[in-house]
């Protein structure tokens, strides 16, 4: 398990090893344990984008928060 800061949330990113819960066994799972949970508090990123390790998981999550923060940003000024 690693906990990765990214666009100003907390993240776990882990590997999925019980059979509860969403995802199968062996996914690369992140996590948002933050007050503002919402619908996607948990996401399989072996789904998403194909992370076969925790270490692509935590590049895809960095990467997505690069490319839609400023999205969220933009809708907050406008």
């Amino acid at each position: 398990m690693v906990r990765v800061t990214a666009g100003g949330e907390k993240h776990r990113v882990y590997k999925k090893t019980t059979k509860r819960g969403e995802g199968k066994v062996g996914d690369i799972m992140v996590n948002h344990p933050t007050k503002d949970k919402g619908t996607y508090d948990t996401i399989s990123l072996t789904r998403t984008s194909n992370a076969k390790t925790v270490k692509q998981g935590v590049k895809a999550e960095k990467d997505w928060h690069k490319n839609n923060d400023k999205i969220k940003k933009l809708k907050k000024k406008g």
